[in-house]
């Protein structure tokens, strides 16, 4: 079985969501938009990762970015993730308030079950990586 590979540049091509103008994440091609209120609030695209569905131990990952503006909530997460964060700052809010902000080489944990609200003052670029098949954000 062969190995994929991704250029590092890819993190300056990937798309920004519909309705939120300094969120960036998932990939360029085979993506899928999910609205709400008709805002394109989330992508639904992978960079790498298990294809396979019904895989026993699936995991994938994508960049995501983030440019200073107000704070963007994703829906709950179902899946455990970690990060690492490649280049400025992020910071994660939990539902419980508990806020942290993440800088270049720093790594993250999100547990299953959380809610975590993104932000930054400036900007900030992270490689995560979920316990889930791709395309399912």
């Amino acid at each position: 079985m062969a190995f994929r590979v991704r250029s590092k540049t890819d993190v300056f091509k990937i798309p920004n969501f519909g309705g939120i103008p300094h969120v960036f994440f998932g990939k360029l091609a085979d993506m899928e938009l999910l609205k709400f209120n008709d805002l394109i609030t989330m992508v639904k695209a992978d960079y790498l990762g298990t294809e396979d569905e019904k895989a026993i131990n699936p995991i994938s990952g994508s960049w995501f970015r983030i440019e200073k503006g107000p704070e963007a909530t994703p829906p709950r997460y179902d899946y455990d993730e970690i990060g690492v964060v490649i280049e400025g700052e992020i910071t994660l809010k939990d539902e419980t308030g508990q806020t942290e902000t993440v800088r270049r080489g720093d790594t993250f944990m999100i547990p299953r079950g959380s809610t975590i609200t993104f932000s930054s003052d400036t900007y900030g670029v992270a490689w995560k990586c979920g316990g889930r098949p791709m395309s399912r954000l």
